[in-house]
């Protein structure tokens, strides 16, 4: 019963088998000592009190039923153990385990409304070089006036978490790191400070690692660019993970790139939400006041729109962006489109491939079985000048992944390979 007031809705039944049949036994119990029994708990054992968050009766079948409503006023405990780990009970899926003290620490902070950017910091020695700068660059200034009414400082002149996660002096660490085939590091960075800073550090280091490839036209032979996460993916959820992270849990912000993925990994999990609401949609802030100052530095387009704008990247993709919660995290899988799935020869060139090479795949694939001799004729009618050991070389160096050579030195010629699929 404590755990479901503490987790969710929930009901107990009391004399059925694990199999659904009815236990024969109990139903020969004292139904009235029963009701007198749980009223008591309700009253003597659990609190707070829970009396009109639970109900409890026998059905037609003699089966005790309780049904149990999530209470508000977490936690709720066991008075005999108190509000700590041995009196407090939640549930995980199926099963029911005692709550950590900062399980414990939530609850209470979220029963009572607490709001960790409004909350007086502990450090008030405290500058704002950075956040100036990022202002000043959006013809803003960041005056006194203007630190009360963006939830930076408070009436009495004292500075909030808020400011403190956007001063120079904040602890905030975000890290990002890249890996290679066997999971070792190719690229370990951390970074510390204003929340401002920390997001252009970032954002620049994902560009760098968001490569681009190409891919053949096999009407045109233009090269069509190819991101390894598209539109504007990762850019989304990067500024989705900074905006509303769980501050008040102190952990890490995580970029990790993969072979073939980024995972993005932020603390706090989805607020006031469960994940089918906020994948139709809905849109809740746990960090409102920090999601209007990065509106005004114009890095937020439109409020609530990075998943909508994710899955629209990856819609005509096979592979698709995972989006998994806990009570203490939320992570992000975005496939990498770059990422070969098999060894197989496919339509990717490597970018060493240049125009001239282009056009002498185009002239192999429009005319099977062609010679060396005969591709620089072919060339020389459009005017492209070009000599035999550019072409041998072209073809030995460059292209040579997607043509192959079929039949005798003399009567043989260049062929596309037949596993390439364009």
């Amino acid at each position: 019963m404590v755990a479901f007031l503490n987790t969710m809705d929930g009901t107990v039944l009391v004399g059925v088998e694990d199999d659904g049949s009815i236990y024969e036994p109990f139903q020969s119990v004292d139904k009235d000592y029963l009701d007198t029994k749980i009223a008591n708990w309700l009253q003597d054992t659990i609190y707070p009190l829970p009396s009109y968050l639970v109900k409890h009766y026998f059905n037609e079948d003699g089966v005790l039923v309780i049904d149990i409503k999530e209470g508000k006023d977490k936690p709720y405990y066991l008075r005999e153990k108190g509000p700590k780990p041995a009196g407090v009970y939640k549930r995980v899926g199926r099963s029911i385990r005692k709550a950590s003290e900062d399980e414990i620490l939530r609850m209470i902070m979220s029963s009572k409304n607490y709001n960790y950017e409004n909350d007086i910091s502990d450090e008030q020695n405290l500058t704002f070089q950075s956040l100036t700068n990022a202002f000043k660059d959006n013809d803003i200034e960041l005056n006194d006036r203007n630190l009360i009414s963006l939830g930076i400082m408070n009436s009495n002149s004292k500075f909030t978490n808020l400011g403190f996660i956007l001063s120079d002096q904040s602890d905030i660490t975000v890290k990002i790191a890249e890996y290679d085939k066997q999971r070792n590091f190719k690229l370990k960075k951390q970074f510390t400070g204003s929340l401002i800073d920390l997001f252009y550090y970032v954002k620049e280091q994902a560009d760098r690692l968001n490569d681009v490839s190409a891919k053949i036209d096999i009407k045109t032979f233009k090269r069509n660019e190819i991101v390894s996460y598209p539109g504007a993916s990762l850019r989304e959820i990067i500024l989705n993970a900074f905006i509303h992270a769980d501050y008040f849990i102190r952990s890490n912000i995580k970029i990790e790139f993969f072979e073939d993925k980024c995972k993005i990994t932020s603390p706090g999990g989805i607020f006031n939400a469960s994940m089918e609401e906020i994948m139709r949609g809905t849109q809740t802030y746990r960090n409102h006041k920090l999601v209007n100052i990065f509106d005004k530095l114009g890095l937020i387009e439109n409020f609530g729109t990075g998943i909508p704008r994710t899955l629209d990247a990856y819609a005509n993709e096979q592979r698709k962006p995972l989006f998994e919660a806990t009570e203490n995290f939320f992570y992000v899988t975005l496939p990498n489109l770059n990422y070969k799935v098999d060894d197989q020869i496919n339509d990717q060139i490597n970018d060493q491939i240049n125009e001239l090479d282009l056009v002498i795949l185009q002239t192999i694939f429009n005319h099977p079985g062609i010679k060396v001799s005969e591709i620089k004729k072919e060339l020389e009618k459009i005017n492209v000048s070009i000599t035999l050991d550019q072409i041998r070389n072209s073809i030995k160096r460059k292209i040579s992944s997607y043509i192959e050579y079929k039949g005798s030195r003399k009567t043989g010629g260049y062929y596309f390979k037949n596993e390439i699929n364009f």
